[in-house]
């Protein structure tokens, strides 16, 4: 019953989709849920109308193949936003993709990490806070935590265990971008994620990476060029980058890229890849072991 859940003054807006279904009017299934979540509210609480100018409730469903769940949805902002990146370069990476390139590379806190197409930091921040053992979005917030039916203490409760079992210790996180604006927005967001003091930021050229260091690895995510002319310009950047790369010692490389003549523009096939989605784009993540494997 929805007043285990929703006070008197909760406010309770429906969303949602049909796909394959006879309810196929999201806007008619939306009124038919409210509707029905009104009169029971107004039944339990003995209310004539219901003022709906408290918390928020927000009440989802979801209807495939004329099999309908309705729930409440206790998250808000999608679980992708770690809440660190309200400043952000155009077309940034989300968090999670991120997150699973570094943990595609096996980057753990050992070793020299590196991103040298950085743009908002984003790559370089998701390494930081998995080499810390970070739990991800530790600092923002959920909807549920401002709901009555819940014990704000164990929230508290939650977030306190989860830094307990934070790492500490010295790494070699690196990035870059050739524009100092991303740079000044990656230092920020770091900071906002707490691990600004762990990421060395620089304004660098990719194309000039030599960094002489024992070795570690590369995850990054360059440029695609979606249009014809951008795509020029991605495909004499990867040559670029490419050129460098095959210069350098120790390195593994886990790139992130759309372009389907990537590998003849860069100048060497990957020794693996992966199929990824960045977004609505199709891409592929090349993995190259380096000169010592």
């Amino acid at each position: 019953p929805l007043e285990r859940f929703i006070p008197k003054n909760g406010r309770f807006p429906v969303k949602g989709y049909s796909l394959d279904s006879a309810l196929h009017s999201v806007p008619d299934c939306q009124k038919i849920i409210k509707k029905a979540a009104a009169e029971r509210l107004k039944a339990a609480y003995g209310l004539n109308w219901c003022p709906e100018d408290g918390t928020l409730y927000q009440i989802q469903f979801s209807i495939m193949k004329d099999q309908a769940v309705i729930y409440l949805d206790t998250t808000g902002t999608g679980l992708h936003k770690r809440g660190y990146r309200p400043d952000q370069v155009a077309a940034p990476l989300r968090e999670t993709l991120a997150a699973a390139m570094v943990d595609i590379a096996g980057y753990r806190g050992k070793g020299d990490f590196c991103d040298p197409f950085c743009g908002s930091g984003t790559i370089a921040i998701e390494a930081a806070l998995a080499a810390k053992n970070r739990a991800p979005g530790l600092n923002r917030r959920f909807s549920a935590e401002d709901w009555t039916c819940f014990n704000s203490g164990i929230w508290q409760k939650i977030r306190e265990e989860a830094r307990a079992r934070e790492f500490s210790g010295q790494y070699h996180i690196f990035a870059a971008d050739i524009d100092p604006k991303a740079v000044a927005i990656s230092r920020a967001n770091a900071a906002r994620a707490g691990v600004a003091d762990i990421i060395s930021f620089e304004t660098a050229d990719a194309t000039e990476f030599s960094r002489k260091t024992q070795g570690g690895v590369i995850v990054t995510n360059p440029p695609y060029g979606e249009r014809l002319m951008e795509r020029r310009e991605a495909e004499d950047l990867y040559r670029a980058f490419g050129a460098a790369f095959r210069e350098t010692e120790n390195w593994r490389l886990h790139l992130l890229s759309s372009h389907t003549e990537f590998e003849r523009t860069f100048g060497k096939t990957a020794d693996k890849k992966r199929k990824l989605y960045n977004g609505m784009i199709k891409c592929d993540l090349f993995i190259y072991h380096g000169k010592k494997g």
